[in-house]
C-alpha cells in the first residue's frame, strides 16, 4: 500500500515516554521541526514499580524551571521521603533529599506528554505503531503499520523501550540474560504498617540479587512485586509467581503486614535492560535514549531518572549536530561520551555490587550490622 501522508521532521522521536518527552521538551526552543510517535493513545498502562525518583524531578525541573510547580497539580501521586530495606529481620532506613514520588505511570507519563503538547510545537502521533524503519540517504525513513503514514527525519531518536523496534533495528547486538531482569508486580488493598511517604524493599538471601517492593499508591493503593535478574531466573529455574508468594511466606513482617491484604489487579511482568556498558547507543542519524539504551541501574532497577537524563543529552546532542550539519556515527558520539561520563562508573558500580551480593551474600550481613 502506498503511504497516503508523507512527512519530513529534522527530529523523529520514537517513544512518548519519559526519555522522548524529555527529550521533545529539551528542543523546545531549538526551532527543529520535531515529531514524537507512540503506538499507545495515552493515558496508557505502563508494567512499573510506579516510583518516580528524584533524580527524575531534579533532570525535569532542569528542563523545565516550572515543573515542580505544574507536577504539583497533578493528583494521584505520594511525596515519598524515605525507604525502609528489610533483610533477616533487621532494617535500615534512607531518607531522602531530593523530592521523589509514587505515582501510576498512566498518569505520570501522560502529564509529561501533555506537557510536551502544551509547551512545544512537537508534532504528536498517537496510537501509531512503527512497522519499518528504513535507512536513507540523508537519515531514516519510518511507516507505520497500518502503511498510511511515512514520516521521513535527518535524526531519529529510540525512545521506544527495550521491546520497542529501535534497538532491534538501529544496532546490531542482542540483550542477553546477563545484561536485564525480569520483574512482576499486582496492586494490593489493605496492606498494614506502611506509612505513605515510605518504599520497602525485601532482600531474602534465597533470591538474590532481586527484591521484593512495597510501594504505596494514593487510595490505599499498593504497588507490590519482585524483580530479578534473567541470569538467576535461567540458571535456577525460577518461576517469578512462586518466588512472589514464597518471599511472603518466607518473611514474618511480610505475612504480618499482607494478612489482610487483598490484590486487586492480576500479575504482570515486563523486562528491565541493564546493559548500558556493552550497548550501541547512536550510530549514522541515531540516536538510543532511556530503556531502549539500556540505562536502568542494575542494583536497585530505577529506569527513568536515567530515561529523563538521557533525553535531556540527547537533545543537546541534537542541538549540536544541526549546528554543525554533521549527523554522522562520529559527531553523534559525543552523546555517548557524555552519557557514560555521568552514568557509566556508576552503572558499572552497581553491577559489581549486584554481582558481588549474589556470591557473597554476607556482604548485607555486614552491612546491616554496621547500619545498627
Amino acid at each position: 500500500m502506498e503511504p497516503k501522508n508523507r512527512t519530513h521532521f529534522d527530529v523523529l522521536i520514537i517513544g512518548a515516554g519519559p526519555a522522548g518527552s524529555a527529550c521533545a521538551l529539551s528542543l523546545r526552543n531549538s526551532g527543529l521541526h520535531v515529531a514524537i510517535v507512540d503506538k499507545h493513545v495515552f493515558p496508557r498502562e505502563k508494567i512499573c514499580g510506579d516510583a518516580i525518583p528524584g533524580r527524575a524531578i531534579k533532570y525535569l525541573n532542569q528542563i523545565c524551571p516550572d515543573f515542580q510547580q505544574e507536577f504539583s497539580k497533578v493528583a494521584g501521586k505520594l511525596l515519598i521521603r524515605r525507604s525502609v530495606i528489610y533483610f533477616r529481620g533487621r532494617k535500615r532506613e534512607l531518607s531522602w533529599k531530593l523530592n521523589a514520588y509514587t505515582c501510576h505511570r498512566q498518569i505520570f507519563d501522560h502529564f509529561l506528554l501533555s506537557l510536551v503538547g502544551n509547551r512545544t510545537n512537537t508534532a504528536i502521533y498517537q496510537g501509531a505503531e512503527v512497522k519499518e524503519i528504513y535507512q536513507a540517504t540523508r537519515g531514516y525513513d519510518v511507516v507505520t503499520l497500518d502503511e498510511c503514514t511515512q514520516f521521513s527525519t535527518t535524526l531519529l531518536v529510540g525512545a521506544d523501550g527495550v521491546s520497542g523496534i529501535t534497538p532491534g533495528r538501529l544496532t546490531p547486538r542482542q540483550l542477553p540474560n546477563a545484561d536485564c531482569a525480569h520483574a512482576i508486580r499486582t496492586c494490593y488493598k489493605g496492606i498494614e504498617d506502611i506509612d505513605n511517604d515510605r518504599t520497602e524493599i525485601y532482600l531474602d538471601k534465597k533470591y538474590l540479587p532481586g527484591y521484593f517492593w512495597i510501594f504505596p499508591l494514593s487510595g490505599d493503593l499498593f504497588n507490590t512485586g519482585i524483580g530479578m535478574s534473567a541470569e538467576t531466573i535461567a540458571k535456577k529455574g525460577i518461576n517469578l509467581k512462586d518466588a512472589f508468594h514464597d518471599f511472603i511466606h518466607r518473611s514474618d513482617i511480610l505475612q504480618k503486614k499482607l494478612r489482610n491484604a487483598v490484590p486487586v489487579s492480576s500479575f504482570k511482568g515486563c523486562r528491565i535492560p541493564y546493559g548500558f556498558s556493552r550497548s550501541i547507543v547512536s550510530g549514522d542519524h541515531f540516536l538510543l535514549a532511556g530503556d531502549a539504551a539500556s540505562l536502568v541501574d542494575p542494583l536497585s532497577g530505577d529506569g527513568i531518572g536515567n530515561a529523563v537524563l538521557s533525553g535531556k543529552l540527547a537533545a543537546e546532542q541534537i542541538i549540536r549536530s544541526f549546528a554543525s550539519n554533521d549527523f554522522s556515527a562520529g559527531a553523534l558520539h559525543a552523546y555517548d561520551r557524555n552519557l557514560r561520563s555521568i552514568l557509566g562508573w556508576e552503572i558499572k558500580r552497581s553491577k559489581i555490587l549486584q554481582k558481588s551480593l549474589t556470591k557473597i551474600p554476607a556482604l548485607l550481613d555486614l552491612v546491616f550490622l554496621l547500619g545498627n
